[in-house]
């Protein structure tokens, strides 16, 4: 090592151009890279270009492609005439001295001077460590212990800024292979959100597929349509793709099936089940006042995300109240006969018919999470909701729900809700955080339970039932008995037993039909048919 050292230093701030260059540099460069020569990886070139009018990034792309040669800059500078950044990149340099200092730029062609051997690791980062040290230990240090490797904003990470080192773009991972095929290896989920993605980095991906990858988080970049949405993997459970702007030319159901067409074991898109419960898109049949389009992109957003969980996964409701100062109201209008038979909601709110009775405030997310998590399970309508939005401003947004819910017991609700947020901007994005929160129940009238909860719920892939109806379960018992020959009793009952999902249903038969466990008598015999051309006649929707 110190012999390499030596020759280094025999070369430190040699100033190469096209006057100054020699061929015993060349001679040296070509040597340390057929050697691989570790020293040189701690040996930092400074690059100057002459009247560089473009942007940084511009610069660096430019290089990259007529070169071709990775980039990992650091110490960028333009200062007057002169544009300049550090490389180790020997690759780099001999491609510069072979193609005679110049590269090409919108027809101009710019001149590159190169301060050989200017400064050391040492110097650069007071430490020995090299370039893809910096990067592995970034890398390494976003890797939790569920295997969650969180690289979003990864451009920005503190440790590039505090060295200076400009990861102008984050496609650069996919040329340190050794680092990514050991963090691809073990990832289950991947996070590539803000990071001003145009499309899926699949030069990136490609590390991550092959193994234990089954979600990705592309949110908040800059992907324009789905076309730009490849699909990277079969395997793929949960997909976030929120906040780009193909967001803002789809409709939300066309938005999608798109996506699972893509994506066919996709159970979770933006954090909402899509798989056992279908999708839960709110469908408001009044807006009281008619907000703009970034009203209601922001307020369809939420409910969708609220009321899927709320029904769903009660247990993740704190993660909407996270403001130090929240507070939420339980209002009930019950008699005392009422709370006697509920007294749930007796032990936790106020009472409007007894205005003697202290009003209950919860002002922390572990007291809102213990009150939702002590009501009674619920599964609301979203065709019933009401929604109004009085005040939407840069600060704050006000939000008013109306709607119908109902419980296990089958007790009918209606429901108002009063929420108040406190809009904040990190990093250009808008953030909606709940501040105040006004729940009031009563129960719903007559009206309102007939006009409630009218048909199914159903999977985007149309193959499961939420509460059906007697017409849609006799269509779905129809299609199952035509393809498993199953008398209807038989083939009614497994449909039960998987929550009228046939493609559940299917598949089970399937494997008992493999390891042969159904008896005959199960099947339909011959003068069966007869009984059923009726029902081939028709298709099932």
């Amino acid at each position: 090592m110190s012999t390499k050292i030596l020759q280094l230093d025999s070369y430190r701030k040699s100033l190469l151009n096209r006057v100054t260059s020699s061929n015993s540099v060349t001679e040296y460069i070509e040597n340390c890279l057929a050697r691989e020569d570790a020293a040189a990886k701690h040996s930092f070139h400074k690059i100057m270009v002459h009247s560089w009018t473009g942007t940084a990034v511009q610069l660096f792309d430019t290089l990259s492609q007529y070169f071709t040669s990775t980039i990992v800059p650091m110490k960028y500078v333009s200062m007057g005439d002169i544009t300049s950044f550090y490389t180790c990149s020997l690759s780099l340099i001999m491609k510069m001295i072979k193609l005679d200092f110049m590269f090409p730029f919108q027809r101009n062609m710019f001149n590159i001077d190169i301060l050989f051997n200017d400064k050391n690791s040492v110097e650069c980062f007071e430490n020995p460590v090299t370039i893809e040290d910096i990067v592995c230990g970034v890398v390494s240090g976003r890797m939790n212990e569920k295997f969650e490797l969180d690289l979003s904003n990864f451009c920005c990470d503190p440790e590039f800024i505090e060295k200076k080192i400009t990861f102008y773009k984050i496609n650069l991972l996919s040329h340190f292979k050794i680092l990514m095929l050991r963090v691809g290896r073990d990832t289950r989920m991947l996070n590539l959100s803000n990071n001003e993605l145009s499309q899926v980095p699949t030069d990136i991906l490609n590390f991550f597929i092959r193994g234990e990858l089954i979600a990705v988080d592309l949110s908040h970049n800059n992907i324009p349509s789905l076309s730009e949405v490849l699909r990277v993997s079969s395997r793929i459970e949960k997909l976030w793709i929120e906040g780009n702007p193909l967001c803002d030319e789809l409709d939300a159901v066309d938005y999608v099936k798109n996506i699972v067409k893509k994506f066919p074991r996709l159970t979770e898109l933006d954090g909402i089940n899509i798989n056992q419960q279908g999708l839960m898109l709110p469908y408001f049949k009044n807006y009281l006042v008619t907000p703009d389009r970034r009203t209601k992109m922001v307020t369809e957003k939420f409910l969708t995300l609220y009321f899927s969980n709320y029904d769903c996964r009660r247990k993740r409701m704190i993660h909407f109240y996270v403001d130090k100062n929240v507070t939420v109201t339980l209002v009930a209008n019950f008699n005392d006969a009422d709370i006697q038979m509920m007294p749930v909601y007796g032990t936790h709110s106020g009472n409007i018919l007894d205005p003697n009775k202290q009003i209950k405030v919860y002002k922390s997310k572990q007291q809102i999470g213990d009150l939702f998590h002590s009501l009674p399970p619920s599964t609301h309508d979203p065709s019933s909701f009401t929604v109004d939005v009085p005040h939407h401003d840069k600060k704050s947004m006000v939000l008013v729900v109306d709607g119908v819910y109902k419980e296990r017991t089958n007790r009918v609700f209606q429901f108002r809700r009063t929420f108040v947020f406190k809009i904040t901007t990190v990093r250009q994005n808008s953030m909606y955080s709940i501040t105040n929160e006004i729940f009031s129940v009563a129960f719903a009238t007559e009206e309102q339970i007939q006009n409630s909860f009218k048909g199914p719920i159903r999977n985007m892939n149309e193959l499961s039932l939420i509460d059906p109806e007697q017409e849609d379960k006799e269509a779905i018992i129809k299609a199952f008995i035509h393809i498993t020959q199953l008398k209807k009793h038989e083939a009614e009952a497994r449909l039960k037993l998987q929550v009228w999902d046939i493609r559940k249903a299917i598949h089970l038969f399937m494997e008992e039909m493999k390891n042969d466990k159904i008896s005959g008598d199960k099947f339909l015999e011959e003068d069966d048919f007869s009984d059923i051309s009726s029902l081939m006649d028709d298709e099932v929707d």
